[in-house]
C-alpha cells in the first residue's frame, strides 16, 4: 500500500519533481557552498533511508510528517547557508511543493501546520535578507496547500468509492449464492420427490400386483428424471464458474404443464388449469411461478401423496396468480407450519418481483397462493400486444 493510498505513478512523479527542483536549487548555489547544499540534500533524503532501508512500518500521516520535516530542515539549510539572495532561487519553491505533499497525505490540521511552518521559514529568510520577491514564494505556499487539500479530498473519495464497490461486489456475490442455493434446492427437491414416487410405484407393482412391466416403466421414468436432475444440477452449479455459460434456458411458465405431467405420471392426482396470455409474463416472473409450482407439488408428494390436488394459473393484464390446493390426510395446526427453505425461497423470489405469496392450512386442505404484478409497459416493449 502506497503512502496515503496513492498509486505508484503519483508517488514517483512527486519524488521526481522534488528531486529535480532540489537539484536546480543546488546548482544555483556558489561552488564554494556546495557542501552546504549537499548537506541539505542528505538531510532531505534521510527519512527515505530509514523507512525503506531499515523497513520501518509507520502510518502514511507519520511518514508524510517525517518527510516534510526533513525537507523543511533541508530548505532552511539551503536558504540560511547563503550570504546573499539568489535571483530566481528554486529553494523557496520547494516550500510550496512540500506543503502540498504533507497536505495531501495528512489531515487538514497537518496541511495547515505545514503551510504555517513554510511561511515561517520564508519570513525568517526574508528578515535575514536571503530571499527576494517573497510574495511570489508565499503564493507558491498557498497554492501548494490548496493543491494538497484537493488531492487529499479526492483520494478520500476514491477510497470510499473502492470500499463501496467492494461491499456491492460482496453483496452481489451473497445474492448470487442465495439464488444458486434456491435453484439447487428446487431442482433436487422436485427430482428426488418424483423419482421416489416412481420407485415406490415400482415396489408396489412388484410386491402387491406382481406386475413387472409396470415396475419397469416406473423405474424407467425414475431413471429419466434422475438423468434430467443431474443435467439441471450441472447447469445450476455451472453458474459458479464464469467460464461456463448456460447451455439450456431457465424453465418458465410454459413448462408448468410438463411439470404437472411428470407428477401425474409418478402417481400424483393433480389437475391443472390455466387462463390468460402467457406472453405477458416476463422470464423472471415465469421462472418464479414455475419454481413455486415445483416446490408446492414436491411438498404435496412428500406429505400428502394420495391427496387430490389442483393447480391454477390466471394471467390478467395487471398480474399473474398461481394457486395450489390439496386435501390433507389429517388436520394441520397453524403452529406446526413453520417456514422451511422451500417456503423462504418462494418468498424471496416473489418479493424480488414485487409480489406476494401466502401458504397455510385452509379448513381441511392446504393452499399456496402467489401473486406477481405484471408491468404493462415492459410487456409493450417485449411486443406482446394489448
Amino acid at each position: 500500500m502506497m503512502p496515503g493510498g496513492f498509486s505508484w505513478p503519483i508517488v514517483v512523479s512527486i519524488d521526481v519533481t522534488l528531486f529535480i527542483v532540489s537539484a536546480v536549487a543546488i546548482l544555483q548555489r556558489p561552488e564554494s557552498q556546495w557542501w552546504i547544499a549537499i548537506l541539505g540534500l542528505a538531510v532531505a533524503y534521510s527519512p527515505y533511508l530509514v523507512f525503506f532501508a531499515v523497513d520501518i512500518s509507520v502510518s502514511p500521516a507519520v511518514e508524510a510528517l517525517a518527510l516534510g520535516l526533513a525537507w523543511m530542515l533541508a530548505i532552511s539549510i539551503w536558504l540560511f547557508g547563503m550570504s546573499a539572495p539568489i535571483e530566481g532561487d528554486f529553494a523557496p519553491v520547494l516550500l510550496g511543493l512540500v506543503t502540498g505533499v504533507i497536505g495531501s497525505m495528512t489531515s487538514m490540521r497537518g496541511g495547515m501546520l505545514a503551510a504555517v511552518t513554510a511561511a515561517g521559514i520564508l519570513g525568517a529568510a526574508v528578515a535575514m535578507d536571503r530571499v527576494d520577491t517573497p510574495w511570489l514564494y508565499l503564493s507558491f505556499i498557498g497554492i501548494g496547500w490548496l493543491v494538497g487539500y484537493l488531492m487529499r479530498i479526492q483520494q478520500e473519495l476514491l477510497l470510499e468509492q473502492r470500499e463501496a464497490q467492494q461491499k456491492l461486489a460482496e453483496h452481489a456475490a451473497v445474492d448470487e449464492r442465495r439464488r444458486i442455493a434456491r435453484e439447487v434446492h428446487d431442482v433436487i427437491a422436485h427430482s428426488l420427490t418424483v423419482t421416489l414416487l416412481h420407485v415406490t410405484g415400482a415396489r408396489r407393482g412388484l410386491q402387491e400386483d406382481r406386475d413387472v412391466d409396470e415396475a419397469v416403466e416406473a423405474l424407467e421414468q425414475a431413471e429419466r428424471l434422475g438423468r434430467q436432475a443431474m443435467a439441471d444440477i450441472r447447469r445450476t452449479v455451472g453458474l459458479l464458474d464464469d467460464a461456463v455459460g448456460k447451455v439450456t434456458p431457465e424453465p418458465g411458465v410454459g413448462d408448468i404443464a410438463m411439470l404437472v405431467d411428470d407428477f401425474v405420471r409418478a402417481g400424483l392426482a393433480v389437475r391443472f388449469e390455466s387462463s390468460g396470455r402467457h406472453d405477458r409474463i416476463s422470464g423472471a416472473a415465469g421462472l418464479a411461478l414455475y419454481r413455486i409450482a415445483q416446490e408446492s407439488l414436491a411438498n404435496i408428494a412428500k406429505h400428502a401423496p394420495d391427496a387430490v390436488s389442483e393447480l391454477s394459473l390466471t394471467v390478467s393484464p395487471s398480474e399473474a396468480v398461481l394457486t395450489v390446493t390439496n386435501r390433507l390426510p389429517v388436520p394441520v395446526a397453524a403452529a406446526n407450519c413453520a417456514d422451511g427453505r422451500g417456503m423462504r425461497g418462494m418468498r424471496q423470489r416473489v418479493q424480488q418481483l414485487g409480489g406476494t405469496v401466502n401458504a397455510g392450512p385452509d379448513g381441511d386442505g392446504w393452499v399456496v397462493h402467489a401473486t406477481i404484478p405484471l408491468d404493462d409497459e415492459s410487456c409493450v416493449l417485449r411486443g406482446c400486444g394489448g
